[in-house]
């Protein structure tokens, strides 16, 4: 990746043969946190999304990439924006059934929440919990990451649960 930059790669070229995809969206297709944060410090746009409507976080939700759906919200993701079946990533977090991502989702919705109320400034408890939190994350993902990882045997349902999607 280093190598494609260092010869004018784009953070934010768009696949239109792939539903539009990023490389963002790649690097999550692809499980790598470590190409996620690269790609983010080289300037890729989070928010950007596939010809489904789905952003990076959308995707790390369907796929259950905890580390990288920290990731994108530590860095700003918006998390309420809708995919075109009127899915935001918590939606998909829930129906999937991975409670460390709606977790994730909650809390930093929670968070944005209390920060938006006129009780609480910027400073406040819920800022240090929300940063807590996600320091945690990050370390896990970091220092052990297949203690986040949920194989769900890679079908597009399971028989355990026929709801669960994971149609990208």
């Amino acid at each position: 990746m280093v190598a494609a930059f260092a010869e004018g790669a784009k953070a934010n070229w768009v696949n239109e043969d792939d539903d539009s995809k990023t490389v963002l969206h790649q690097s999550v297709l692809g499980g790598s946190l470590t190409a996620s944060e690269y790609l983010l410090q080289n300037g890729a746009k989070i928010n950007l999304r596939d010809c489904r409507g789905r952003s990076a976080l959308h995707h790390a939700a369907l796929l259950g990439q905890t580390g990288q759906t920290c990731l994108f919200l530590k860095r700003g993701a918006n998390q309420h924006a809708v995919d075109e079946n009127g899915e935001d990533p918590l939606t998909i977090a829930l129906k999937q059934t991975n409670a460390d991502i709606v977790t994730l989702l909650r809390i930093a919705r929670l968070n944005d929440e209390m920060r938006e109320s006129e009780e609480f400034s910027y400073g406040s408890p819920s800022d240090v919990t929300f940063t807590d939190v996600f320091r945690d994350f990050s370390n896990m993902a970091s220092m052990n990451p297949d203690r986040l990882k949920r194989d769900f045997g890679g079908a597009k349902q399971t028989s355990e649960n026929p709801d669960r999607q994971t149609d990208i």
